[in-house]
């Protein structure tokens, strides 16, 4: 990140507000300074000589306590004003995590961002409360000073002119020494929390499995490396600081020597030797400070600069069509290709097919792991932008519409999805299952007969009021299956799209649920499967086969 980056201005209002606030208290205390030096330095210059040296002592207070204040009201606006940039960072933040589908789930990437909008934010403290104030008033105060020892005396102003690059140009040497450390320190942290949500999730599978021994030993790992890549952090910042502090005072003690050798021989008036002595510390501390606190801001900094590549993201491109009726029609897919981190690999690759809709039509997909079925999945329901191809849907006698044309709103509300990786939410079984729609209990107590939930939901103490923990705690696996599919057999759906729906069922359930599956395609709904079971695949009307490195576009065979 940029010393100050103006795109933290733009994202930021309160950001503006307090660099405008700071650099017109940094002119002050700049002011002040100068009146203060120039005061002292009469005072002492001509102390045999002046009247009034009471007055002078206290017009030199009223001086030195006015500077205070207007210090404790920068330390004061810090303070403020980070709070308020890191709250608005944080809500753009979590506005953009809450923009996201509910369908999306959570990932790797989803609790790095949670972890970066909550503890990684904070750190931006230091960054804001010291680094900037001081960034600015070495941008006002030091050329400003330097001006007034270049009136005073030349020759001092030269020798500063000359020496003060040096503090910069190491800043930015050590920056770069230290840049690497501060970015393995915030990845170690997002590391760590992100391995720590999943041990906290899924304890009880891991205890069971007897499997909690050796996570707990990985966690502790990883909070060692995160306590290694700390103290190599501090390690530099504290070398960092003494090089500088360093060439700060031979600089300032080159300028004293210059200034005394001057006095010995008579070649300047003492008060314009006080008055440069005095000014000369003032015109290095601000990029004193500035070195010595750029480490201790590092993170925050690398935390903002993280925010702010995730603000400025582009997000997907939705349309504002109302999706037609998925009662007719075709929805299609057009030589679709997804692009994956391995270079030049796509998963899928060249995926097309046609699927009728308000036939009853039942579609399998297969491949080996990796092939694409999911990701081809999530380019059906609009989560994922193909890289090549694209996915339309026609309505009967009508052009086809891209589906990035189309409120994917409209389109989501006719349609019921169950991923692979369950997401269940806290609450009792009822709101999991209706999550939010108005079920009658009848068709409630439907659909958990045909799949085999009504039998949980007799064992459980309250029923179908039993409260359940995050993702389903409180249930095994296959009964937070059975659950998810209720969940898709209750509505009234038109299209379903259903990855691995038969994973964690025995082979009674297995047979219950595809019972129901070819039932609810009789009433004339859409089934989309993803499965490598056989069993599930044979209701299919065809099935379609994904490759890993598809060379051709895969074609419809019809199911045996």
């Amino acid at each position: 990140m940029k010393p100050l980056d103006p795109k933290l201005l733009r994202h930021a209002s309160a950001a503006r507000r307090y660099v405008l606030l700071t650099a017109g208290l940094g002119l002050g205390m700049v002011a002040l300074t100068v009146l203060q030096a120039r005061g002292l330095a009469r005072l002492l210059g001509h102390a045999r000589e002046v009247a009034g040296g009471p007055e002078a002592l206290l017009w030199l207070g009223g001086v030195w306590l006015l500077r205070a204040a207007l210090a404790g009201l920068q330390e004061w606006t810090g303070k403020r004003s980070a709070h308020r940039v890191i709250a608005q960072l944080r809500a753009g933040l979590l506005a953009r995590l809450a923009s996201r589908s509910e369908r999306e789930g959570t990932s790797a990437g989803g609790v790095a961002q949670v972890e970066l909008a909550t503890r990684g934010l904070d750190a931006l403290q230091p960054y804001l409360e010291g680094y900037v104030p001081q960034l600015l008033l070495t941008a006002l105060a030091t050329p400003a000073l330097l001006v007034c020892v270049w009136r005073a005396d030349p020759v001092s102003a030269v020798l500063m002119a000359g020496s003060l690059p040096l503090i910069p140009l190491f800043m930015v040497l050590v920056g770069r020494f230290t840049r690497e450390a501060t970015v393995r320190q915030l990845a170690s942290m997002q590391q760590l929390s992100a391995r720590v949500l999943d041990l906290i999730t899924g304890l009880a599978t891991l205890r069971a499995l007897g499997r909690h021994r050796g996570v707990a030993a990985q966690v502790l790992a990883l909070s060692e490396a995160h306590a290694r890549t700390t103290l190599q952090a501090l390690r530099r910042a504290f070398l960092s600081s003494f090089v500088l502090e360093l060439i700060a005072t031979l600089s300032i003690a080159s300028v004293a020597v210059g200034i005394g050798l001057r006095l010995l021989e008579g070649a300047m008036p003492l008060e314009t030797g006080l008055f440069v002595l005095l000014l000369a510390p003032e015109v290095y501390a601000p990029l004193r400070q500035v070195g010595a606190l750029f480490h201790a801001s590092a993170e925050g900094a690398e935390a903002a600069a993280q925010a702010i590549a995730r603000l400025e993201a582009p997000q997907a491109a939705h349309g504002t069509l109302a999706a037609p009726p998925l009662t007719s029609g075709t929805l299609e897919l057009r030589d679709v290709s997804v692009a994956t981190r391995d270079v030049g690999r796509c998963a899928p690759e060249g995926l097309s097919f046609v699927l009728p809709l308000g036939q009853g039509r039942i579609l399998g997909l297969r491949g080996e792991s990796g092939a694409g079925k999911s990701t081809a999945m999530a380019a059906m329901l609009g989560l994922v932008a193909p890289t090549r191809g694209g996915v339309f849907l026609r309505p009967e006698g009508t052009a086809a519409l891209p589906l990035g044309s189309l409120d994917l709103t409209t389109y989501w509300a006719q349609l019921a999805w169950l991923p692979q990786q369950l997401h269940l939410e806290p609450g009792t079984v009822r709101e999991s299952v209706c999550r939010g729609r108005v079920i009658a209990d009848s068709a409630l107590s439907a659909a958990a007969e045909a799949t085999g939930f009504d039998a949980v939901v007799a064992r459980l103490p309250e029923g179908w009021d039993t409260k359940l923990g995050r993702d389903g705690q409180g249930l095994s696996l296959g009964q937070r299956q059975r659950l998810a599919l209720t969940r898709v057999l209750a509505g009234d759906e038109r299209l379903l799209l259903l990855d691995e729906p038969t994973a964690h069922l025995d082979e009674v359930s297995e047979k219950r649920v595809l019972e129901a599956l070819k039932r609810r395609a009789r009433q004339g709904t859409t089934l989309l499967l993803v499965s490598h079971r056989a069993r599930t695949l044979a209701i299919a009307d065809a099935v379609l086969t994904l490759h890993s490195h598809a060379s051709s576009p895969d074609t419809l065979a019809e199911a045996a």
